[in-house]
């Protein structure tokens, strides 16, 4: 541990020089400083505090940290522990489940990521003893709306959490957080000594329903003994209660939402594959319902600018029928319509492919983000590695889970993804639009309710490789939050600086400004338990939780298609949507070590006991065929 005055390395992984670490800016590249705060699995020991540990993590408490050295991989072991293999199983669920970081100090204390925490912009906690708010602490201060979105939040992560054995943690005040306007969990909790039942989640919000806000106090109440009770035995029908409380609350808010859209080819690239929508100012403007989409063509100029455009026309025409500012659809069937129009879109691609006979390296394809609002929901999907951001006046928060092998590993349990990372061909896509029939596609969908002013960003990765999202988001979008600068202006800003600081590739982004207001004049109705108790005489519907941050098949990593982006081909059997990923006892090279090793030694016997007994070889039998991950 050094006790010399620590310094902090710069967040842009091409200058890395060492700053103070009250700068904004790196002095020597002016880049906005990204700082890395983290949660230890366990506190240390006093003399530790406000010194270095293993000479880059800052200790500012006994379980705060802060990254020195943040483009420096972590340690981590070469066989990830059981209670580790659990959050990696859960990366899916991000950002509401934290993501593995690293060993503290080589031992068996881990250290937890949430992406940004509340802090200013020379790196001052604005909650230095909890890093992130407590729910606790901000509940009775909240609306009636945000109070209804973080229950509705903690019911979704009841399922996937308890198909893990760790819905303890939904249990615990003190490790449920709020960041922006996100439930974030500190760390999981094992389930011991008995698996939690919905009573018990009904116990823990029958204290909270004091100090819940007037207008839905009652219906929480009610809420609450119904779950205590077991007459609500199934967490879908908590949420579907909870959302049509939201959708009364919702009544006394006024949504708006504007959109700009953005592509360039970039510096070094004579065409442009990337395509977005709504490109035109005409559609910048949407009352309560808005549609934003960006696509990255692969497989070159002569099809992935075909691929990009067509699935960005095909998408737009199908979505643009639904007329969603004349009808209401419930979640449920806007989820499937998403879906299913994703899969066509595929199709339409992957046809063309076949009829223009395109093989492997020659298939056109293209990567999908896409939001879709509707009131105060707003709809998330994507396939590939562009992305999705989620910013708030305080937080800037990655929704979206790249389809790469990187991401593929962590969720397969193998490692951490900081250190999946550094693996060959990490950024290797396992599946995009176009490149296979449908069969083999599973598009990742997601819904948020909405309850403040936050902007979604949709770009490609002309734009987010080398974190310049996360070093830019508080001096290029958030004066749009402040109303200190317009939508289009920051679009440009951030295509001028993705060409100027990456400049490899075409670069496309969409911002999607959402704006909240209370209505004037509306009379404050408290809701009624009568207005929601018919859902408890309704059979169970279906559930987007199956579609939300759904997981993708397992894909082998085999020879990858060189075109601009790199896509994985399968060779083993799709998995269903939401299917448990089994978790790995070895690392891949020691397996792959051993099946050599069993294999060269079968063949050496053989080999031996035919030169021995000179037997002819009349045995059928085959080496059976192994899959390798």
């Amino acid at each position: 541990m050094s006790h010399s005055e620590p310094k902090i390395q710069c967040s842009n992984p091409r200058c890395a020089a060492y700053n103070e670490l009250k700068t904004g800016c790196c002095s020597l590249c002016s880049t906005p400083m990204v700082r890395r705060y983290l949660w230890s699995s366990k506190a240390i020991s006093s003399e530790q505090e406000h010194g270095l540990v293993d000479h880059r993590y800052l200790a500012l408490g006994d379980r705060i940290f802060l990254d020195t050295k943040p483009y420096e991989p972590p340690v981590t072991p070469e066989e990830v522990p059981q209670e580790i293999v659990v959050y990696l199983q859960l990366f899916p669920c991000y950002p509401h489940i934290p993501q593995v970081y690293g060993l503290l100090d080589g031992k068996d204390t881990w250290l937890f990521d949430y992406g940004t925490v509340p802090n200013s912009t020379i790196g001052k906690l604005d909650y230095p003893q909890q890093l992130i708010p407590k729910i606790e602490h901000l509940w009775a201060s909240a609306t009636a709306l945000q109070q209804i979105n973080w229950l509705w939040q903690i019911a979704k992560l009841w399922k996937p959490m308890s198909s893990k054995s760790v819905a303890s943690a939904l249990l615990e005040p003190d490790l449920i957080r709020i960041n922006g306007q996100i439930v974030q969990l500190l760390e999981l909790k094992p389930d011991r000594e008995h698996s939690p039942s919905l009573k018990d989640l009904g116990n823990l919000w029958s204290h909270w329903v004091e100090d819940a806000h007037p207008s839905i106090k009652n219906v929480l109440k009610q809420l609450a003994a119904n779950l205590k009770t077991g007459r609500i035995d199934h967490a879908n029908k908590a949420i579907a209660i909870l959302e049509v409380v939201a959708s009364h609350c919702r009544q006394a808010k006024q949504y708006s939402y504007q959109v700009y859209a953005l592509s360039d080819s970039g510096p070094s690239r004579a065409n442009n594959e990337d395509a977005a929508y709504p490109m035109h100012p005409d559609h910048a403007l949407a009352p309560e319902n808005a549609l934003a989409i960006v696509c990255d063509g692969v497989g070159g100029h002569d099809g992935g600018e075909i691929a990009s455009h067509r699935t960005i026309e095909y998408l737009h025409n199908k979505i643009s029928k639904l007329a969603l500012g004349k009808q209401r659809y419930s979640s449920e069937n806007i989820l499937a319509r998403l879906y299913k129009y994703i899969n066509e879109s595929n199709d339409l691609i992957s046809q063309q492919n076949d009829s223009e006979q395109r093989k492997e390296r020659q298939r056109m394809g293209t990567t999908l983000v896409m939001t879709l609002a509707q009131a105060h929901e707003m709809y998330l999907a994507h396939v590939g590695d562009s992305r999705i951001y989620w910013i708030t006046p305080h937080s800037c928060h990655q929704v979206t889970i790249d389809d790469d092998l990187a991401s593929r590993e962590v969720r397969l349990g193998y490692a951490v993804y900081r250190d999946s990372l550094q693996y060959p061909s990490a950024g290797a896509l396992i599946q995009a639009i176009g490149m296979r029939n449908s069969a083999a596609l599973h598009p990742n969908l997601q819904r948020y309710l909405i309850d403040d002013d936050c902007i979604f960003l949709l770009c490609t990765d002309g734009l987010s490789d080398l974190d310049r999202v996360e070093q830019q988001w508080r001096a290029k979008i958030l004066p749009v939050l402040e109303g200190k600068q317009d939508l289009a202006s920051a679009a440009q800003e951030l295509i001028a600086l993705a060409n100027k600081q990456n400049g490899h590739d075409n670069v496309t982004v969409a911002l999607v400004h959402c704006r909240v207001k209370s209505k004037p004049k509306v009379p404050k109705v408290a809701i009624a338990w009568s207005d929601v108790e018919y859902i408890l005489k309704e059979p169970i519907s279906w559930s987007d939780t199956n579609l939300a941050n759904s997981i993708p098949p397992d894909f082998a990593p085999v020879e990858p298609l060189q075109t601009d982006t790199d896509i994985l081909q399968p060779s083993i059997p799709n998995q269903p949507i939401g299917e448990p990923i089994p978790a790995k006892s070895k690392p891949k090279w020691l397996k792959l070590l051993i099946l050599l090793l069993v294999v060269s030694t079968i063949v050496g016997l053989i080999f031996y006991y035919f030169l021995q007994e000179n037997i002819e070889s009349d045995d059928e039998r085959s080496p059976a065929q192994e899959k390798i991950d």
